[in-house]
């Protein structure tokens, strides 16, 4: 398969881009061996290139010496962090670094699931992120805004906060959401993207939405290119 230009590949680089700025910017306030993160994210650089252009079917790139190694290296890069977090009882005070802890776990999770998505699915670039069910559990209009709803969900693992400009929006509702670079809005960091407020049938499980309609994957899409595009 042309590597170079698989989504899943781009989206993995996307978010080693986004590792590498918060530690070149030294953005975690917390005592950490930086030294050791920017050695590990650019072992990880490195090996990105190889598997960028390895040019196999994607099944093989999953298999690779590379892959692996890179997917260890972030695994590391994570248990620093966490174990920094733990030891110092860190909490973030300002939402930027709010936000940078929510860049933090969105993109260990695009790595972490990085060889299942090339293992499970074709090239479709929609794939390339996590498409969830979710429940809303409770919603609130955000302050000061015309027409934003935060809604805190369920995916029946963790919760997550999504901001929304869909009207109507009700507790108890399952919908379908893509998990997306988090934004702040407002001064609440929104950590997905709900597709469409058309509700998902309460026989379809919470989590990895398996088979989503054409109309869940056509607004993924579009959303994934957007990404990929301002990595040019």
């Amino acid at each position: 398969m042309d590597t170079a230009k698989d989504a899943r590949i781009l989206i993995l680089e996307d978010s080693l881009k986004r590792l590498h700025e918060i530690v070149g910017n030294r953005k975690l306030k917390v005592h950490i061996e930086y030294s050791k993160l920017s050695e590990l994210i650019q072992q990880a650089g490195s090996l990105l290139y190889e598997v960028k252009y390895s040019y196999i079917p994607a099944d093989q790139v999953a298999s690779l010496e590379a892959t692996q190694k890179l997917v260890d290296n972030i695994s590391s890069f994570k248990r620093m962090v966490e174990n920094a977090i733990k030891s110092t009882g860190y909490k973030p005070s300002t939402i930027k670094e709010s936000l940078n802890l929510a860049e933090l776990q969105y993109s260990f999770r695009i790595i972490e699931d990085f060889q299942r998505k090339l293992r499970t699915y074709d090239d479709e670039p929609a794939r390339a992120i996590d498409l969830l069910v979710v429940e809303v559990s409770q919603t609130q209009i955000v302050p000061e805004s015309k027409n934003l709803t935060e809604c805190r969900c369920t995916d029946g693992t963790r919760i997550w906060k999504i901001v929304t400009n869909i009207a109507g929006i009700k507790p108890n509702t399952k919908l379908a959401c893509a998990v997306l670079p988090p934004i702040e809005m407002m001064n609440i960091i929104s950590e997905a993207m709900f597709l469409g407020g058309t509700p998902i049938s309460d026989d379809i499980e919470l989590g990895l939405f398996d088979k989503p309609p054409a109309s869940i994957i056509d607004q993924a899409r579009a959303q994934v290119l957007l990404i990929v595009k301002r990595m040019t």
